[in-house]
């Protein structure tokens, strides 16, 4: 694979996918999130609806669905077409060149093939629901629920392997929260840092 890939991790509602859009327009590479990622899963001939089948959902255990789903085998067996179909979207994209790839594991899925540069963005809480509010009509202990179960989803989906841990600043490049610095001043930062280890 060439050169770098910035992989963007991020809570919910914390303007992770702005800034990976941000960044690259700036370097002048390509942005992958997951609309973007479904559109390469087409591209590469992939099932419709399988790539985003968990959509950063916790996968639920053979145990799980064999008590509480008749149809078990066959969610294992998509299970783990799932988990291929995304390695293969993102490294193919990966594999065309420096790039920005939001979520999806990302950062570990190529982490033995590419110079990854890791980054998480996060923000308060009361930020992030106050931007819940913005589009939602719902009460404000409805939205803090809403933030967190959409948290805890993406922890549990990229923890489900057990190599690495979700918004923890040890198994980042870097970390940054929107409620401290602009999303501006975010970019610049991880900018300057891309061209000193380039």
């Amino acid at each position: 694979m060439k050169d770098y890939i910035i992989c963007i991790g991020r809570q919910y509602l914390s303007g992770g996918k702005d800034i990976g859009k941000m960044l690259a327009e700036k370097l002048g590479i390509d942005f992958y999130d997951s609309k973007m990622l479904r559109d390469k899963a087409k591209e590469l001939g992939i099932e419709e609806g399988i790539f985003d089948m968990f959509d950063e959902k916790p996968t639920k255990s053979f145990l799980f669905n064999a008590v509480m789903d008749p149809y078990s085998i066959d969610s294992a067996v998509n299970e783990g077409k799932v988990i291929e179909a995304q390695r293969r979207v993102i490294l193919d994209a990966a594999s065309k060149g420096p790039c920005v790839i939001v979520g999806r594991r990302a950062d570990k899925i190529i982490e033995e093939d590419a110079n990854v540069i890791s980054v998480f963005i996060g923000a308060d809480i009361e930020d992030r629901i106050e931007n819940y509010l913005k589009t939602e009509r719902v009460s404000e202990r409805a939205a803090r629920r809403a933030v967190e179960r959409k948290d805890r989803e993406r922890a549990s989906y990229y923890n489900y392997f057990g190599d690495g841990a979700w918004g923890r600043a040890n198994n980042y490049t870097m970390c940054f929260s929107t409620s401290k610095m602009s999303r501006e001043e975010i970019v610049d930062m991880i900018c300057h840092y891309i061209g000193r280890v380039k």
